[in-house]
This record gives C-alpha cells, structure tokens and sequence, in this order.
C-alpha cells in the first residue's frame, strides 16, 4: 500500500465533466504540486497542473480546472498525481489515481429525472431540458450510462445534462 496515495472524493465515478473539472481529494505531493488529465483510448484531451497544501503533508484540497473546448461528448478517464519531483531520467513520477467520468462540453451540471410510465427519452429531454443545448439524448444517454436510449423503464432515474 502507498501510504503517500491520493484519495479522490471528486469527480466520482461516473460524474460529468463540462467546462471545468472540479478536483477535490486528500493527498500529498513533492513541493504540492498535482498534475492531472482526461484520457480517452490513450489521446489526452485535456491535463494541467496545480499546486495545493505543503510538501509532505497529507491534506485535503479543492480546484477547479478549466477543460479547452473541442472535446467529443464521451467516456473519459480523470487520473490525478502528485508530482515526485524526480530529475528526468530518474524516473516516472507515482501512479496516479484514476476515475471513470463522462465528458460533456457545456454541461454545468445535470437535472435527475425518474422515468414514468410512458415516458421517452425524447419527451423527457423537451420536458426537462428546457432548451439546453447539452440536454440532447445522446448526452442523456452517455451521462445515465444508458446502452440503448429507446429502452427506459419507469423508476429509473435518468440524469439531463444541462
């Protein structure tokens, strides 16, 4: 066990991630700094750095983190690692800690919604998106984990990315 790991409260698993990437966890870093990104099949769509807490101490920290437009609507993998500090050629720095997320350019956030009877994905989206230009099925789809959007069952909830 790593007893210098990051624990990563957000973004949870599953979490949708817009224009910015909230980063909260506890952890520790060579002079605190942090380095992040969103992977998908191996291609960074976004990554940076930031400097949080003090060198060797474990700590509880919060970010935020812009995400650079252009990015597909689609599964993603946030990982996040304290940077070791070592020289090049020394070395890679610590695994960083990882997270399954769904990245949806736009979204601030998601309205939840239960299924009733009746229902379609469709009529959802007119009803509780309210015009939202992220609140489209394909996005409902990927952010309610949704294999196929024509098959919703009432009680379930769905999340409205919005």
């Amino acid at each position: 066990m790593d007893i210098y790991g990051i624990s990563v409260r957000q973004p949870a698993a599953g979490d949708i991630v817009g224009d910015t990437l909230p980063i909260a966890a506890l952890g520790t870093a060579f002079e605190a700094t942090y380095v992040w990104r969103l992977v998908r099949g191996g291609h960074v769509l976004a990554d940076g750095f930031f400097t949080a807490g003090s060198m060797g101490t474990m700590q509880a920290f919060v970010t935020e983190a812009p995400v650079a437009g252009g990015v597909d609507p689609g599964p993603a993998v946030f990982e996040l690692a304290g940077d070791s500090g070592a020289d090049e050629g020394e070395g890679h720095g610590p695994e960083p800690t990882r997270v399954d997320v769904i990245v949806i350019p736009g979204a601030t956030g998601y309205i939840p919604y239960q299924v009733k009877r009746g229902d379609t994905l469709s009529a959802i989206i007119r009803e509780v998106g309210g015009g939202s230009a992220v609140a489209t099925v394909r996005n409902a789809a990927l952010a309610s984990g949704l294999r196929d959007p024509n098959r919703i069952r009432p009680g379930q909830i769905l999340r409205i990315p919005v």
